[in-house]
């Protein structure tokens, strides 16, 4: 479903599409699906490498003593001869050999505990980073993807802003000088942004950390969800009509904004694109639109069994179904569903050709 999702909003903006060498579509590839039941499991094998220009495996970790990294499941690994998932992830490039293949460190469940440590000095900074070119060039990737979330909040004391800031500058600079020592093509380094100002502001000095930055991917997405007491959606192109002050910050249009206003380049932006939507339960089964009273998160879906988000797939079964039934968000130029008192927002075919067409181009 993922596939036919991106390949018909290709379809739909190849007019406006510089040149296909211009477009990228970075696409993360969760390694927890390994062990999802049915047709939920996903290994690398099934990712079409001609969808993606690069593919990111995530995770991996941080290690406990702040310098190097660390495998976050044994068989990520290749051992005893049996072939480790970044291997296998990896093996995607012969499929494509002009895939570029990415490392994800962090990730949300992970928070900030396992950066601390790392920060805690320059010294541990700096071998983090030459231990960071070193795990990056034996497993064959071809960057790094940071996705700490994030400095100088949960768990990150405030003066991580300013350190991170460092880090990123030390580690493309590793980068460039491994580069020109080896011969060997710059490996990339890519940052996963918060996309409102809340974690933008407590983690991030926008116009420090732009010249060290091969691609912004925004964190478009999750801008309402379960922790509200009203519906609302996770991911719409542009603010409501009817929201003021800092709620018009809550949607992608804001996030592009801001950082092309601090100066990056449209050609570093990377728009997030969720497949998944964020949930409510219903108070009023009747009362079904946006700001519909909710109490609390809505139901796991039947494969990804997480109350609060609910997989593109899971939707579409129940929408084909009948189960729920599907509206349009003109002010946001998105959709949602409902019915048994369930609510989500999420992105289809139609609204993601919007989002891919719009007039930044990014």
């Amino acid at each position: 479903m993922t596939e036919v999702l991106i390949y018909l909003v290709t379809l739909a903006c190849l007019l406006w599409a510089p040149t296909k060498a211009d477009k990228k579509i970075f696409c993360y590839y969760s390694s927890f699906a390994q062990s999802r039941q049915g047709m939920a499991r996903f290994l690398p094998e099934d990712i079409n490498p001609q969808l993606c220009t690069h593919v990111l495996f995530a995770f991996v970790d941080v290690s406990p003593d702040g310098r190097n990294l660390k495998p976050s499941n044994r068989n990520h690994i290749s051992r005893g001869g049996k072939p480790g998932l970044y291997e296998r992830t990896v093996a995607l490039k012969q499929r494509n050999p002009e895939l570029k293949v990415l490392l994800a460190v962090g990730g949300w469940a992970q928070g900030s505990k396992q950066f601390v440590p790392m920060m805690s000095s320059v010294e541990n900074r700096q071998a983090w980073v030459r231990n960071v070119v070193r795990y990056l060039r034996k497993y064959g990737f071809d960057g790094l993807d940071m996705d700490w979330e994030f400095p100088g909040a949960r768990g990150s004391p405030p003066e991580d802003k300013q350190r991170f800031t460092k880090l990123m500058k030390e580690l493309q600079e590793a980068f460039r000088s491994e580069a020109q020592i080896s011969g060997k093509d710059k490996l990339l380094l890519t940052l996963a942004t918060a996309g409102g100002m809340y974690f933008i502001s407590k983690s991030y000095e926008p116009e420090l950390l732009i010249p060290h930055v091969d691609y912004f991917l925004l964190m478009a997405y999750n801008y309402h969800g379960m922790w509200e007491k009203f519906t609302g959606h996770h991911s719409g192109l542009y603010p409501r009509a009817d929201e003021k002050d800092r709620d018009r910050e809550l949607n992608q249009q804001w996030t592009i904004d801001f950082w092309l206003g601090k100066g990056a380049r449209k050609e570093q932006i990377i728009v997030g694109i969720a497949t998944y939507s964020m949930t409510f339960t219903l108070r009023d089964p009747t009362q079904h639109g946006l700001m519909a009273p909710a109490t609390g998160a809505g139901e796991g879906g039947k494969y990804t069994r997480e109350p609060g988000v609910m997989a593109y797939y899971e939707i579409c079964q129940n929408l084909r179904s009948g189960r729920w039934n599907r509206a349009w968000i003109a002010d946001q130029m998105s959709p949602y569903y409902y019915g048994d008192r369930q609510w989500g927002g999420y992105d289809d075919v139609e609204s993601v050709t919007y989002k891919a067409c719009r007039k930044y181009h990014v």
